[in-house]
């Protein structure tokens, strides 16, 4: 007999059925063209099941480079080292950064626009919480901190972070700056071992 699922699981999973929804519509209508309500219908919810999860439709946008983009990525980055148990430091970090550009492309142009014009609109009156928020990137700094034996610069492990992180939202808002023309991802593969393998030995 199958398990019954908890409420935790099920929350996770409304949540996840109201993201998913919200970005379709995003990206077939546009940003102002979408209500709550419409979200809501289509996903066939209560309003009131939005409202536990988000605030506001702007609240979708503003944590799905955090909460939304940490789970996919750590969902993703955990099959991945699950099926591939012999992969080095060096590959994981690769993964693990062209799965942010991925996120990037799933979620669409429009919500990666607006997530970093009301994120950083957010730093403005006071300290910014960007990096207590992304919580997943732990994963990458802990993968850094491993791969130690395979770099042969001088630069210290959060000077690596930094570098790798800046190369992801650089290329983000470049995308994001030339309307979206050209494939984030596609790029992305190119560029991020490219950018790995002048820290780390081939």
């Amino acid at each position: 007999m199958e398990k019954e699922k908890s409420r935790k699981e099920k929350a996770a999973e409304t949540k996840k059925k109201i993201f998913e929804t919200a970005v379709q519509l995003i990206k077939d209508k546009g940003y102002h063209h979408v209500t709550v309500s419409e979200i809501c219908k289509t996903s066939g919810l209560a309003k009131g099941s939005f409202y536990v999860h988000y605030k506001s439709k702007e609240d979708i946008v503003r944590e799905s480079y955090y909460a939304d983009m940490g789970k996919y990525i750590q969902n993703h980055y955990n099959t991945f080292k699950t099926a591939h148990p012999e992969t080095s430091p060096i590959e994981r970090i690769i993964f693990f950064l062209n799965l942010e550009l991925e996120f990037a492309e799933y979620a669409g142009y429009e919500i990666t626009c607006l997530a970093y014009t009301l994120n950083l609109g957010a730093c403005i009156p006071g300290p910014s919480e960007h990096f207590e928020k992304r919580q997943f990137s732990k994963i990458l700094y802990d993968e850094i901190v491993q791969s130690k034996s395979y770099s042969s610069s001088m630069f210290s492990y959060e000077d690596i972070y930094c570098y790798f992180e800046s190369i992801v939202r650089g290329l983000m808002a470049t995308w994001c700056f030339s309307n979206n023309s050209f494939n984030i991802a596609e790029y992305g593969r190119k560029y991020i071992a490219h950018s790995v393998y002048s820290i780390y030995q081939k």
